[in-house]
């Protein structure tokens, strides 16, 4: 009988020595995502020698690497539950974030330069699982109006195991994603009215060879970032933001994003410089708009501190720490 692609979970977790396979359990296969799709794309050695005939001999497979795309809700833990890890916490980690946890205050992701993480992710889909070691990524944070605030995950690891395994019993979490609405979003010193609006971290992702390995693979790294901004604002008039002036500045300015809800749970987005790099007419329902892309740069020489993500209730400041995990 065929597999239903409905019925299906992803399970992660951070690698204590990267490359090397985690145990997966329930525990760990709380995120909800949507369409997860993980696939073993190898390397084909084609066997062409010259012979006495023009057939072609049987390739050869190669590096064993895999790929894994999916969607997950941005989701903050509850008031109660602040300072501790929630589901997509390893796989932001995967992709070059920190975590730094206030137990009962806040949880505060910010971009790494060194000491990154790799995972193991198992995807399990109606009774047939998956396997890839030492997995990075990169992450893109997607905002639409009306829609929960999406995490969109390119992972790539190594091919680790495959088999017939019947489905893991997690506890889902209980919290629900903040919609992207009723937000603060200040864009270099405007409120502007728009529909979308993305984050990409733009990680570059490498696969280390390592012969010993039965992969050909020794881990995923990070060995780079270019994080931009895109958004779609309406034309206003140059009084109130002057998109081509500050294309054409140098200068830098700040975004703010801040999401609430009733329970006082509450996720700011602070990128304190960022800057205009293109701008494209477009249209919206016969309004005109923007269509621009921003880099997100360093606020200062120590760099690491281009975006913040902060977790917390209402009244919790993001500048307090604790405890943190790398």
């Amino acid at each position: 009988m065929g597999k239903i692609t409905r019925i299906a979970q992803l399970a992660g977790k951070v690698e204590s020595v990267a490359g090397t396979a985690e145990t997966l359990t329930a525990t760990e296969a709380t995120i909800l995502v949507y369409e997860p799709v993980m696939d073993l794309s190898p390397e084909m050695f084609k066997r062409n020698p010259v012979t006495k005939h023009m057939s072609r001999f049987a390739s050869e497979v190669g590096a064993r690497k895999m790929d894994l795309a999916f969607k997950a809700e941005l989701m903050g833990p509850l008031t109660t539950a602040k300072g501790v890890t929630t589901p997509i916490s390893p796989f932001l980690r995967m992709c070059g974030f920190s975590e730094t946890l206030d137990v009962g205050v806040s949880n505060i992701f910010v971009p790494i330069s060194s000491s990154f993480v790799t995972g193991s992710i198992a995807h399990y889909i109606d009774g047939f699982r998956k396997n890839m070691l030492g997995c990075a990524g990169n992450v893109k944070f997607q905002m639409k109006v009306g829609e929960p605030i999406m995490c969109e995950f390119a992972m790539q690891g190594k091919y680790a195991s495959h088999a017939d395994e019947a489905m893991l019993s997690p506890t889902y979490p209980a919290q629900v994603p903040m919609l992207f609405m009723g937000a603060s979003v200040t864009i270099l010193g405007s409120t502007l009215v728009l529909d979308n609006l993305e984050i990409d971290m733009q990680n570059e992702i490498v696969l280390s060879a390592l012969p010993s390995d039965a992969s050909g693979i020794n881990y995923a790294q990070v060995t780079g970032r270019n994080p931009q901004m895109s958004f779609d604002p309406e034309l206003v008039a140059m009084s109130s933001h002057d998109f081509i002036g500050k294309l054409l500045s140098r200068a830098t300015a700040a975004v703010t994003i801040v999401l609430g809800d009733s329970q006082g749970n509450k996720t700011t987005f602070s990128l304190p410089a960022v800057r205009y790099i293109t701008q494209k007419a477009g249209d919206r329902g016969g309004i005109a708009v923007v269509n621009a892309v921003c880099e997100i740069c360093k606020n200062s020489d120590s760099g690491n501190d281009e975006l913040t993500l902060t977790m917390a209730s209402s009244s919790s400041s993001s500048s307090s720490s604790s405890s943190s995990s790398t």
